[in-house]
This record gives C-alpha cells, sequence and structure tokens, in this order.
C-alpha cells in the first residue's frame, strides 16, 4: 500500500507539472484557430470599441469571395463615418482618421506557433459573448516590452468575438466586442460602400528599396520587421517609408518621413489608449528626417527603440 501511494503520488504530480505545458499547447490551438477564422469566416455584426473610457460602435460586414475579401465598417455613432477595404487595401474613407483601427475588429495572432516564447498562455474558461459560448485565453508577457491579452474566441467558429488589452498595471488599455453576429454570406450590396465613402486615390507603387532604409539598433526580444512599405509625399519627389515590426500579435510601425528645408521638428511624445508615440529628429546623409514609433506597445519599450535609432545612424554614417 505504501509503495502504491508513492506512485499514486507521483502520478498526481507528474499531471500537475505538465498541467502548463498542456494548457499552453491548448491554448496555441485555440489562436490558430482564431488565424484561421479571421481570414476565412464571412459575417456581420455590430461592436463596441472603448479606448481610454471612450466609447464608439459600429457594424461591420465581411464577405470572402475566393482570393477577394471585402470589409465595410461604419460607425454607428457620433460623426457618420464609413470604410471600405478590398484585400487590405483602403479603397474609400469618410475619414482617414477612425476612432478605432482595422485591425482592432479583426486581432490576429501571426505566428501562433511561437507566441509561447514571448507569452504566457492559458486557457481561463468559457463565458458567453453576443448571445454565443466563448473560450477565454489569457495571453501574458514574458518581459515589460508588451502588453497582457484577454481573447474570446467564438466556440464554434473560432472567430475573435472580444478581446482586452491590460496594462503592466492591470488597468484596461482597450476593449473591442461583439453585441451582435452572424455567420455566413451576406448580400453583395452589404460590402457595397455609401455615398459618404469618397474614393481615396491609389497609392502610387514605390519600390520598397526607395527612400530612407532605418533599422532600428534595438528591438524587444522576438520582434522582426514584418512587412515594409514606401510612399511618394508631397511634391512626388521625396518618400515616407514605414517598416512594420510584429511578435505574431503585438506590432509596431517605424514611420521615417523627410523634413523641410530647415529641417526642424520637435521631438515627440504621445499616448492615447494603448497607441504610443515616439519621434526623434534624425539627420542622415542626404538630409535631416523625422522617425517615428507608433503602435500598441508599453511607452518604455517605444523610447527605447527611438533611443536606438541615434544608434543606428552612427553605425551607418559615412
Amino acid at each position: 500500500m505504501v509503495i502504491l501511494g508513492r506512485t499514486l503520488r507521483g502520478a498526481c504530480l507528474a499531471v500537475l507539472l505538465a498541467a502548463p505545458g498542456v494548457q499552453a499547447d491548448e491554448a496555441r490551438n485555440w489562436l490558430a484557430r482564431m488565424a484561421e477564422a479571421a481570414n476565412q469566416q464571412n459575417y456581420q455584426g455590430a461592436f463596441v470599441y472603448e479606448r481610454t473610457g471612450s466609447f464608439s460602435t459600429h457594424q461591420i460586414w465581411r464577405q470572402v469571395d475566393g482570393d477577394t475579401t471585402t470589409e465595410r465598417l461604419v460607425q454607428t455613432d457620433g460623426p457618420p463615418n464609413e470604410w471600405v477595404r478590398r484585400n487590405g487595401q483602403l479603397l474609400c474613407a469618410s475619414s482617414l482618421t477612425p476612432g478605432i483601427t482595422w485591425k482592432d475588429a479583426g486581432q490576429v495572432a501571426e505566428q501562433p506557433a511561437l507566441l509561447h516564447n514571448w507569452y504566457v498562455l492559458q486557457v481561463l474558461g468559457t463565458t458567453r459573448v453576443a448571445s454565443r459560448p466563448v473560450t477565454v485565453i489569457a495571453v501574458q508577457p514574458r518581459d515589460a516590452f508588451r502588453y497582457a491579452y484577454e481573447l474570446y474566441l467564438d466556440n464554434d467558429t473560432g472567430l475573435l468575438l472580444k478581446s482586452l488589452l491590460i496594462s503592466d498595471r492591470s488597468a484596461l488599455l482597450e476593449r473591442f466586442q461583439f453585441t451582435s453576429i452572424s455567420f455566413g454570406r451576406t448580400d453583395a450590396a452589404a460590402v457595397r460602400a455609401g455615398p459618404s465613402c469618397l474614393p481615396l486615390k491609389p497609392q502610387e507603387s514605390v519600390p520598397t528599396s526607395a527612400g530612407p532604409s532605418l533599422q532600428p539598433g534595438w528591438l524587444p526580444p522576438g520582434f522582426a520587421l514584418g512587412h515594409r512599405d514606401v510612399r511618394l509625399v508631397d511634391d512626388g519627389e521625396r518618400f515616407l517609408s514605414a517598416n512594420v515590426y510584429t511578435d505574431g500579435l503585438a506590432r509596431f510601425t517605424l514611420f521615417v518621413e523627410p523634413l523641410g528645408e530647415d529641417g526642424l521638428a520637435d521631438d515627440l511624445r504621445a499616448q492615447l489608449g494603448p497607441t504610443v508615440a515616439v519621434s526623434r529628429r534624425l539627420l542622415l546623409a542626404d538630409g535631416s528626417y523625422l522617425a517615428t514609433v507608433v503602435g500598441e506597445i508599453p511607452p518604455a519599450a517605444a523610447e527605447r527603440i527611438a533611443a536606438s535609432l541615434g544608434d543606428s545612424v552612427e553605425r551607418h554614417r559615412p
């Protein structure tokens, strides 16, 4: 009996020790489902968005036809605002500065298999959102360079129905939450732009090798360059570059834009909810530039990234 008791205690201890790994595996499976659902699901619904105590309400329609995905977003309170995009490209807009970004309406783990390197993943349990059963996934950062998330995933489809973004002091920075949602194809007219959605001029294609190429001297662990975009600005002879970095869930963008002939610009540090912006004026070989780090990362991380740009300039100075 003593031997049996020791064996049982050992088995229980092994189960307890294995539980975190099992939890992480289950959470990663849920995040993989979330990524798949964000790419494949057709739906329409209504949601609320909260940032720094400010609320807004929205309707969204999403239609997938083969390789083409069309999304329409309408703000239902405040000024009438509407945006339509196709395959990620904004086609028309009532305003270019919406209170909510497209990412908020479909937050996706881009590399769910790698997130456990930078976050502790845990399945918290089940509840309901928009009258649908959901599973709650906690995503806790392993360092001070990113925020924590609570993700509420639809049990049937895996789609994100609610997300909370939480600071290191357990303060709520951002909430996105569906209040109603239905799945399946909708009428084509539902994703057609309304009269208040003004067509945008197509961006001229610019090689990504053009314009200033500047990389931070320091990045938070796990962050890597996701993609680079270059656009012509002002007189069509100057470039604005945007490098997007991500750890698979969080992301920030490094914008580098040329300054005027006087080369004057003030350094900036601002925060609205989870979004922080930190800028520095840099003197490169071909003139003065303003570099700005913008993203949903802690201010200290953005400050350190921006400060490292000066080190990068020194290393590449002719």
